[in-house]
């Protein structure tokens, strides 16, 4: 099963393809600090027509000064 992250408009295919959720999101979190602000669960999955898994990250708003 091909896990896919989509990140506002990239889409980041799982480091670790025989991991589970949580040791991908972990990993990418090294690299992608998005991962850090949100949850990820296995229900969040979305099947493409591919057989592919794909998880939206909800990003939070963007801040403002004024």
């Amino acid at each position: 099963m091909i896990r896919i992250f989509k990140v506002g408009i990239r889409k980041i295919t799982a480091p670790i393809p025989n991991g589970t959720l949580q040791q991908n999101v972990e990993h990418l979190a090294k690299s992608f600090p998005q991962f850090r602000w949100t949850t990820v669960f296995d229900t969040d999955g979305v099947i493409q027509a591919d057989g592919s898994i794909m998880y939206e990250l909800q990003l939070p708003p963007k801040k403002s000064n004024g």
